[in-house]
């Protein structure tokens, strides 16, 4: 946090393509997306999402794999993500992990 009491915030980015996963159940789907972020930083507490499709879409998690010197973080957000249009502010989702805030 910086003294504001907010967080820093990285760059945006895209979907950057569907994945198969053997856990996925009927009417899943899994998508591969790429941060960028600065290593000053430190550990990723919480994301910004924003919805540029015409439809909602059900957001069960988003795990952020090798965090160096941390590894993987999981975000639980089992969440409808409605267009953009619909919401005034971006949609934010917190890590499940209190060490991230620490």
């Amino acid at each position: 946090m910086i003294g504001n009491g907010k967080g820093k915030i990285g760059k945006a980015t895209n979907l950057r393509g569907q994945v198969s996963l053997p856990t996925l159940g009927a009417g899943e789907d899994a998508y591969d997306v790429h941060f960028e972020w600065d290593s000053d930083f430190g550990i990723p507490g919480a994301f910004y999402i924003k919805n540029y499709m015409q439809v909602e879409f059900y957001l069960k998690s988003l795990i952020l794999e090798d965090i160096p010197n941390h590894g993987t973080i999981h975000f639980i957000c089992n969440s409808w993500i409605y267009n953009s249009k619909v919401y005034e502010t971006d949609r934010i989702f917190f890590a499940n992990n209190v060490s991230c805030f620490i």
